[in-house]
């Protein structure tokens, strides 16, 4: 039962992330605790989308994978607020804000809903 509620509740994450994961069913997976983690090739990172993580070659199989279980984890605690409070705001400083990190070296994890991920999933910065 509790399980059916925070999958509506977190039904736009767990929407897109379920239409993501059938697009990339032939992609090498494994499961964190109860997080699907699909392997998609290139360069360009990982996201976390509820029970969804989708990581790059170079995220897959490395503790990157827990900051993306931090974001599961801000997921089930916010719920349908997630796309609002972390996800958007998290595109926006990732894709957006290289140059500034870079000239003013500020750290990407420094981010709230970085650093909130890390404490969440017990990543530690590298």
């Amino acid at each position: 039962m509790i399980k059916k509620l925070l999958f509506f509740l977190e039904f736009p994450q767990n929407l897109i992330g379920f239409i993501v994961s059938k697009l990339y069913r032939k992609s090498p997976y494994h499961f964190y605790r109860d997080a699907r983690v699909t392997l998609i090739k290139g360069s360009w990172g990982a996201i976390s989308l509820s029970k969804y993580i989708f990581t790059d070659e170079n995220y897959y199989n490395t503790p990157v994978e827990l900051h993306e279980y931090g974001h599961t984890l801000q997921s089930k605690k916010l719920l349908f607020l997630f796309g609002f409070v972390i996800a958007i705001p998290s595109l926006i400083w990732a894709g957006c804000f290289e140059r500034y990190r870079e000239k003013h070296h500020v750290s990407y994890d420094s981010f709230y809903t970085e650093k909130w991920a890390n404490e969440l999933g017990n990543y530690q910065e590298e």
